[in-house]
């Protein structure tokens, strides 16, 4: 039986923002590494986040805000197209704080002030992180399969689990894509998993972050159990180590899935849907 997390609205609209921010960082890190391929790449990944539901959404309550997020968004990636280097930091410094500041516009006129200091949506918000790290590091292992679903790991623990539970293609000839991808393939014949798709990795690196630090910075000293706090504490400590260190998918799932959201079960008292 799979089972999810049940979350709310604020939750997930907060998560959403944290990844947009995420992508934008990234836009930032690698024009400053001089990679402007990736840098465009993640650009792309943040104007995608912000879909024609969400922009929707938002615009219900304030269409100007919908509507500057937007062209926020196509600056952004214009900015990473653009000729010159320079003006490319300029611009996108320039677009981000005013990004910056039209999220706390919507958040402002979109969720209710109490909300923000809930423990629970704040709990439920790492969570929605959580899924988004394992989804981002799934694609840049290409493990074709649901990470966020713990059914996957149920039995056995090996790499050859692993092999069982994706149907996967043993195509050895990928198509290497620029900085994107680093290796000519994604499995090998014992189904050990291959670092590919270098944006996901870094999306996955910098959510796991953000993870951490909204937990030390919001949850840490709540009046959840102890022993749960520093159990979650420490369980996104060692996904951050992780997943830096280029972890295996299944080492990742076992973090997130028996350390860290038991412990978010048992401090905040989540519920789990089926």
């Amino acid at each position: 039986m799979d089972t999810v997390f049940s979350s709310s609205e604020s939750a997930v609209f907060f998560a959403l923002v944290d990844a947009i921010k995420a992508e934008t960082k990234l836009v930032q890190e690698n024009l400053a590494s001089n990679n402007i391929s990736l840098a465009s790449e993640h650009a792309n990944k943040a104007s995608a986040l912000f879909t024609a539901s969400v922009q929707g959404r938002i615009a219900d309550s304030n269409q100007t805000l919908a509507e500057e997020h937007d062209n926020a968004l196509t600056t952004l990636k214009a900015s990473t197209e653009s000729s010159s280097h320079d003006s490319k930091i300029s611009d996108i410094n320039i677009v981000i704080s005013d990004l910056d500041a039209i999220f706390d516009g919507i958040v402002n006129s979109r969720v209710d002030p109490d909300q923000l200091s809930n423990s629970t949506i704040q709990a439920l918000t790492i969570v929605e992180l959580l899924d988004r790290v394992l989804t981002n590091y799934g694609d840049a292992y290409e493990v074709r399969f649901d990470m966020t679903n713990m059914s996957m790991m149920m039995s056995g623990s090996s790499s050859d689990k692993m092999n069982s539970m994706s149907s996967v293609d043993m195509d050895m000839d990928m198509d290497m894509d620029n900085n994107d991808h680093m290796s000519t393939g994604n499995i090998s014949a014992t189904g050990d998993f291959e670092l590919v798709n270098i944006t996901s990795y870094q999306s996955a690196q910098v959510l796991a972050k953000k993870a951490e630090e909204l937990f030390n910075s919001q949850l840490i000293n709540s009046s959840a159990g102890t022993q749960s706090l520093d159990n979650i504490a420490a369980g996104l400590q060692e996904l951050v180590s992780t997943i830096y260190n280029e972890g295996t998918p299944m080492d990742i799932m076992t973090i997130v899935h028996t350390r860290i959201h038991p412990n978010f079960i048992t401090a905040f008292g989540l519920e789990l849907s089926t």
